[in-house]
C-alpha cells in the first residue's frame, strides 16, 4: 500500500487570460496530480470555514484524505496572465496557523504563507515556494532520511545566499543534508544534482502554455517517480518534465502514467532579434507592449520595440527606421489586439520578406486576421502561449 502526505497551501487562484478560478494552491494541485497513482493521499493545509465546503467537494471526491486547519481569512492570488506577478489578498503576511507535526514515510512539503509545519519523513520532497525569501527545509525543525530539494534558480540562489548555482547547491547539500537538489530553469529545463554529479533535463515544446502551477506538477510527478516508484533522481526529473509538458498544454490532472505521455520535441531557446509590433497609443496598449517586451527578453531574445527604441515622431522619419528594423530582425512578435492598421502593415511587410511572424489574436474576428493567417503567420489567441512559441520557434 503506497501512501504520500502533501503539506502546503490551498489558495484561490484567479487568472484573467485565459480565465481560471480554482481553489487549489501548490498542495491542492500536487495532491490532485497524484490521484489514482497512490493508494492513500493525505493533504495537510489550512482553509476558511467557507472554503472547506469547496475543498471537501474538490479533494475528498477524488479520494484525498483531508487534514485541514481553519484560518480566518481567505488567501487569493490574482493574475492578469500566467506569467504575471500576482496580486495577493489579503497580503503577504497572513495570520499564522499552527499545523500539527507530520511524520510519515513519504512527504511533499511546500512552503506556505501562513505556516511552516514541521515534518519528519523517510523520503521528503521540499519546494520552498517563495521567490523573495525562501526558507530552509530545516528552519522549522524538519528532517528527512532522504531529502530532495526542488526549486527554481532564483530560490536556490536566495536559499543559500550564493552567487552561482553550483555554490548554492553545495551549500544546500551540506546544510540541509539534501540527497538530491533539482534546479528548475523554466524554458531551459532543469538540472539534477546528486551524488556529486549534475544531469540536464530538458523542457518540451507544447502547443499551448498554461504555466500556472507547472512547478507544483513537477514536484508531484518527481515525488511519485523517486519516492514511491524508486526511480533514479534523473529518471524522476525526466518524468516530471514530461508530465509538466502535458499539463501546461492541456490543463488536465491527474498526471498521466509514463506510457501515456506522448513524445515531444525538446524546447530550446531560439534567441535572436525580435521586432515587437503592436499599438501603443492608449494606456492599456502601452502596458501590453511593455509587458511583452519584458517577457520576450526574459525568454532569451533581444527585442526592438519602436516606441521604446525610436519613440513617437513624424511618419517620414519613424517609418523608415521601423521598416529598417524589420529588415534586420529574425522574427516578429505582433500584438494584433486593437485592430491597428500599422501593426497589420508591419506583419505583411515582414511576411513579404519571409520573416517568421507570431501574432497574439485575443478576441479577434476571423475577418480581421485574414491577412496574417493567409500570409503564413503563426496565430495564437493566448498571449503566454504565443510568447513561448516564438521563444522556441
Amino acid at each position: 500500500m503506497s501512501e504520500i502526505h502533501v503539506v502546503g497551501g490551498i489558495y484561490r487562484e484567479k487568472v484573467a487570460f485565459p480565465y481560471w478560478d480554482q481553489l487549489l494552491g501548490s498542495a491542492g494541485r500536487a495532491a490532485t496530480s497524484l490521484a489514482g497513482h497512490v493508494d492513500t493521499i493525505r493533504l495537510h493545509s489550512a482553509v476558511t470555514a467557507h472554503e472547506k465546503i469547496t475543498a471537501t467537494a474538490t479533494f475528498a471526491a477524488m479520494g484525498i484524505d483531508l487534514h485541514l486547519q481553519e484560518r480566518t481569512q481567505a488567501i487569493e492570488f490574482d493574475y492578469i496572465h500566467t506569467l504575471a506577478v500576482p496580486t495577493i489578498s489579503p497580503g503577504p503576511s497572513p495570520s499564522p496557523i499552527d499545523i500539527p507535526r507530520i511524520a510519515a514515510e513519504i512527504i511533499i512539503k511546500f512552503g506556505m504563507m501562513e505556516s511552516d509545519p514541521t515534518v519528519t519523513g523517510k523520503y521528503v520532497i521540499f519546494d520552498p515556494q517563495a521567490p523573495q525569501n525562501p526558507q530552509a527545509f530545516t528552519s522549522s525543525g524538519s528532517s528527512a532520511d532522504h531529502l530532495a530539494v526542488v526549486a527554481n534558480r532564483g530560490e536556490i540562489l536566495r536559499m543559500a545566499n550564493a552567487s552561482t548555482v553550483d555554490d548554492a547547491v553545495s551549500i544546500i547539500v551540506a546544510r540541509e543534508k539534501a540527497e538530491v537538489v533539482v534546479v528548475k530553469d523554466g524554458i531551459d529545463g532543469a538540472t539534477v544534482y546528486t551524488a556529486g554529479q549534475s544531469h540536464r533535463i530538458p523542457a518540451f515544446k507544447t502547443r499551448n502554455v498554461f504555466s500556472l502551477g507547472s512547478g507544483d506538477v513537477f514536484v508531484a510527478a518527481f515525488a511519485l517517480a523517486w519516492a514511491v516508484r524508486k526511480n533514479s533522481p534523473t529518471e524522476a526529473a525526466l518524468f516530471a518534465s514530461r508530465s509538466v509538458a502535458n499539463y501546461v498544454e492541456t490543463q488536465t490532472l491527474p498526471i498521466l502514467p509514463p506510457e501515456e505521455l506522448r513524445e515531444r520535441d525538446v524546447a530550446r531557446k531560439a534567441g535572436g532579434k525580435i521586432y515587437l509590433a503592436g499599438p501603443f497609443r492608449e494606456t492599456g496598449q502601452r502596458l501590453f507592449v511593455n509587458d511583452a517586451r519584458s517577457h520576450l527578453k526574459s525568454l532569451g531574445m533581444d527585442v526592438f520595440s519602436p516606441i521604446h527604441d525610436i519613440g513617437p515622431g513624424v511618419a517620414e522619419v519613424v517609418v523608415k527606421q521601423d521598416l529598417s528594423a524589420v529588415d534586420q530582425c529574425d522574427a516578429v512578435f505582433a500584438i494584433l489586439n486593437g485592430s491597428s492598421p500599422g501593426t497589420v502593415f508591419e506583419v505583411g511587410y515582414a511576411r513579404a520578406l519571409g520573416k517568421p511572424v507570431f501574432c497574439v489574436t485575443q478576441n479577434m474576428r476571423d475577418v480581421d486576421v485574414k491577412l496574417p493567417k493567409g500570409s503564413g503567420a503563426y496565430l495564437h489567441d493566448d498571449y503566454v502561449s504565443a510568447l513561448f512559441q516564438i521563444a522556441w520557434r
